[in-house]
């Protein structure tokens, strides 16, 4: 999609840069994009196939604002690693059911429309919302958005309505809503869009998710899909406590 950046001047990359809503390029783009895609991939395929249990892609760039429409493309975002990794899976028929966990503070726009009417495929995103004004800034991560057809009741959305909130929110959320609604899906697969910019520091998330809470809640997804969990790293590794986490 962005292959015409390789080899261009500052001034052209700036240009390409300045089409997108906070994307940023340079001559070496199209490679990590494909590398981040690709290793996203390759785990969710080793661990969807039981070649392993579990495992955690560290890539960059993230992925889960990306949309098909290259118009529409933002946050940092080339391609959606998630998505594609999912799609591959149950391509290969490894996998009947997908849980997608998306615990990034921002509301992921691009898994959401990607599986809105699949049946297969149950997206859950916690995240700060504040009636639409939060990034993305779109009314696509409100509570009301189920999903549409087939994939209705596949799509669940926990929106925060401020800043501020804690690791105790967090366990709620997972205890009453996230835990029991997996288990009744019963997925085989488990891939969590793991940003870690709702961790206690981050200055643009501005909440106080602690490295415990993030552990409990990888462990309780643990207790899905025979333990087959495979994260994938998003936004927000630039504090203390993110590396922590």
């Amino acid at each position: 999609m962005h292959d015409g950046t390789t080899g261009e001047s500052f001034p052209q990359l700036q240009n390409h840069a300045n089409r997108f809503d906070s994307i940023y390029f340079n001559t070496d783009t199209p490679f990590c994009a494909r590398l981040s895609c690709g290793g996203t991939i390759d785990l969710c395929v080793e661990v969807a196939s039981r070649r392993l249990r579990n495992g955690m892609a560290i890539v960059r760039p993230p992925g889960h604002h990306a949309e098909s429409d290259e118009v529409s493309q933002k946050g940092f975002c080339i391609y959606n690693n998630v998505v594609v990794a999912a799609k591959r899976v149950l391509e290969l028929k490894l996998a009947r059911r997908i849980m997608i966990v998306d615990w990034d503070v921002h509301h992921g726009n691009g898994i959401q429309r990607a599986f809105f009417d699949d049946p297969n495929v149950l997206y859950v995103s916690l995240h700060r919302y504040e009636d639409g004004e939060f990034y993305p800034g779109t009314e696509e991560g409100a509570h009301d958005q189920v999903g549409e057809g087939k994939g209705v009741g596949r799509n669940l959305n926990i929106p925060w309505p401020c800043a501020g909130m804690t690791s105790a929110d967090y366990v709620l959320a997972f205890e009453k809503l996230v835990i029991p609604i997996g288990r009744e899906f019963a997925p085989d697969l488990v891939i969590v869009s793991a940003g870690f910019d709702a961790a206690e520091g981050d200055y643009l998330g501005e909440c106080k998710v602690t490295p415990a809470c993030y552990g409990w809640m990888t462990n309780m997804l643990s207790t899905l899909a025979d333990g087959h969990v495979a994260l994938i790293l998003e936004v927000g590794q630039g504090q203390p406590l993110a590396y922590q986490s």
